[in-house]
């Protein structure tokens, strides 16, 4: 076998792998693509989370109590003017 040929089969060999490769990832993606249309229930699980721990951090540093009294004494002046 010369080496053109040789040159020339693994041309062509690479060209059709390459094309089948991009076939089959174009195919999966297209599959896949309209799998995704929204919140996912991690997503929703994470959300929560964070605002149990913002909640959490709020009643465990008595910050609440605080802000729960200061909106009070707002109510008032408002009331009062």
């Amino acid at each position: 076998m010369s080496n053109n040929t040789l040159l020339k089969v693994s041309v062509e060999a690479k060209v059709r792998v390459a094309g089948w490769t991009d076939t089959a990832v174009s195919r999966i993606r297209r599959r896949y693509a309209n799998l995704d249309r929204g919140q996912t229930a991690f997503e929703y699980l994470g959300i929560i989370l964070v605002v149990v721990v913002i909640i959490g951090a709020i009643i465990g540093t008595g910050i609440g109590s605080e802000i729960t009294k200061r909106i009070k004494e707002a109510v008032t002046e408002i009331k009062a003017g």
